[in-house]
């Protein structure tokens, strides 16, 4: 009987440890922004996104589930750097800026300067965007 209880602690505190590595279901969306103020991608734990330009509050719908947040979160995590004061970034070169918004209202900002990287994910939204999208 204790070895039968002992083992049944023990396969809990498997699955328990094996749910520890699970991606974060707190984050709700990731807004980018490339260059900064010019093109917006906002992608959403719902499989929602939106294709933004400029300053324009009208934004393009992106087909649902074309991009997934827990892969894009993790493709972003090697490009993106901690805020610096202007004076302190590469001069002359393009910048942009990734937001990542929580249920618990946080968000956490960095700067990006992959400008391919970027391009490719507003390449994808593009080719994406639903037919009854309005057009910008």
């Amino acid at each position: 009987m204790k070895s039968t209880i002992t083992r049944i602690l023990w396969i809990v505190a498997v699955l328990l440890l094996a749910g520890c590595g699970q991606k974060d279901r707190s984050l709700i969306g990731i807004s980018l922004d490339f260059p900064y103020g010019e093109t917006r991608l906002l992608v959403q734990r719902d499989g929602e996104a939106y294709l933004f330009y400029g300053e324009l509050p009208q934004s393009q719908v992106v087909k649902k589930d074309t991009f997934d947040i827990d892969r894009l979160f993790d493709q972003l995590q090697t490009r993106v750097k901690e805020n610096a004061p202007a004076e302190d970034r590469p001069l002359g070169q393009p910048f942009g800026s990734v937001s990542f918004h929580y249920e618990d209202g946080n968000s956490q900002e960095y700067l990006i300067y992959d400008g391919s990287f970027a391009e490719e994910l507003f390449e994808t939204a593009r080719k994406n965007i639903e037919s009854h999208s309005p057009n910008l």
